[in-house]
């Protein structure tokens, strides 16, 4: 067979979605190439490099399988009419198609709900046979049980070279989808394999898939040990927790790790505690942060407005915080939540969602209306904190320690600089395509 394994354009082209090259391909792709390619031909497409604009160029595929997450739900249906036209049999997984009743409505051959590498063989068997079974319920995988994949298992890009070395989170916040699409587990993958697979990289800075590498702090230290002599620059996802231990944020550090991506929410802790997220206190941010930095370690701050405890204040209250902690990147989100997750079934019961329109869901936009505002103060907010933190002047006061001659803590200290002000300055076209501009200083 001819397989086609799709990552679907993401309609949501707001600051963060707009830059391709801050959305990896999903290594789940990855390792389904590299398994169905044992007896099979795969292409790999990720649509938002190369849109498929012709269907009948993939007239001798004979199996499409598409990984949908909320944001991509309107495209995957095009995908399934589409190839449907050629007779093509198309499968969706990914979190849509897990928890959202209307993926059993778009018209595809079948659906894979949960984690799909363990089934994948049995459905490429069935699609060989013709009797592909409309439902499949994936499980929790044995990530020691996963293949290697390589540069040609992957869509070509210009982005960064994605591994997993974890699965999962041990918390579970109402808000989180991974930790419901993940069995309510947390799993490692052995560092002898992680490392292999960091040695297949093309270029030399490798994006960790993983949604908190330090979930298990143990399995972290030993991670960070065996990456330290590679010199490879590296980010990742994961909680507050890693820089509540000087210790392992400086292993981090020493690792080469140059970002992390950590949820911070909020500067209010009550809205930490109504996300079943009271273990993450923003009384120790400042602190927390600092630690990072002194390991060298720079940070995307992700920060979500429109719970209840949050007045139209907060946003200039924000924009303080990320400037007083030099805070390198800056994500602002309206609070939002799809089907499968607590703070979901908490809105909808009470009639508080947002019919998102024809366009789509939108990271820029209410999806669920505030309590203490407008929908339309919460969307001011936002603009007003995506222009006003990457504006010029804003953002030589966020990298103070970048521009500075002295040496970032840790190793490569000049290519962490390089890339985090190429960062920014990639963000800042962003903000400057959707909004037009940037500078603003305060709210209207």
């Amino acid at each position: 067979m001819h397989v086609l394994l799709v990552n679907p354009d993401v309609r949501d082209k707001s600051v963060i979605y707009g830059n391709r090259m801050l959305n990896p391909v999903p290594v789940n792709l990855a390792y389904r190439a590299a398994m169905t390619s044992v007896a099979h031909r795969v292409t790999v497409i990720d649509e938002n490099a190369t849109p498929i604009t012709d269907f009948g160029r993939f007239a001798d595929v004979d199996l499409v399988a598409v990984t949908s997450k909320f944001f991509g739900e309107r495209r995957t249906g095009e995908l399934v009419r589409g190839f449907g036209e050629l007779g093509t049999p198309v499968i969706i997984d990914g979190y849509f198609p897990s928890y959202d009743p209307e993926a059993e409505r778009i018209g595809a051959a079948a659906v894979i709900r949960g984690e799909v590498e363990q089934v994948w063989p049995q459905v490429l068997d069935h699609a060989a046979a013709g009797r592909l079974r409309p439902r499949y319920l994936g499980g929790p995988v044995d990530l020691a049980t996963l293949p290697q994949y390589g540069p040609e298992h992957l869509p070509p890009h210009d982005y960064v070279f994605p591994v997993e070395a974890t699965r999962g989170c041990p918390f579970s916040c109402n808000f989180c989808i991974e930790t419901r699409y993940h069995h309510e587990s947390f799993r490692t993958r052995p560092i002898d394999q992680v490392l292999a697979q960091i040695d297949s990289r093309t270029g030399d800075f490798v994006q960790f898939s993983d949604i908190n590498i330090v979930g298990n702090p143990r399995y972290a230290r030993t991670l960070f040990a065996e990456l330290e002599p590679l010199r490879v620059l590296w980010g990742s996802q994961a909680t507050i927790t890693i820089a509540q231990r000087e210790s392992l944020a400086q292993a981090a550090g020493r690792a080469g790790c140059m970002l992390v991506f950590i949820g911070l929410e909020s500067v209010h802790p009550q809205n930490l505690v109504a996300s079943d997220k009271a273990w993450s206190r923003p009384t120790d941010y400042r602190g927390h942060i600092a630690r990072l930095h002194d390991a060298g370690i720079g940070v995307i701050g992700s920060f979500v407005f429109g719970f209840a405890g949050d007045t139209p204040d907060v946003f200039e209250r924000t924009l303080e915080f990320v400037v007083d902690n030099e805070i390198e990147i800056c994500h602002f989100n309206p609070l939002g939540s799809g089907p499968g997750v607590p703070l979901y079934e908490q809105h909808r019961r009470a009639g508080r969602m947002i019919d998102p329109g024809p366009g789509g869901p939108s990271h820029l936009r209410a999806s669920v209306a505030p309590v203490s505002m407008t929908a339309g103060q919460l969307e001011d907010g936002l603009e007003f904190l995506y222009t006003s933190a990457y504006s010029r002047a804003v953002t030589r006061q966020r990298l103070r320690r970048h521009t500075a001659d002295r040496p970032l803590p840790g190793p490569q200290s000049a290519a962490k600089k390089r890339a985090i002000i190429g960062l920014n300055l990639a963000y800042r076209r962003a903000v400057e395509r959707h909004y037009g501009s940037v500078g603003a200083e305060r709210l209207p």
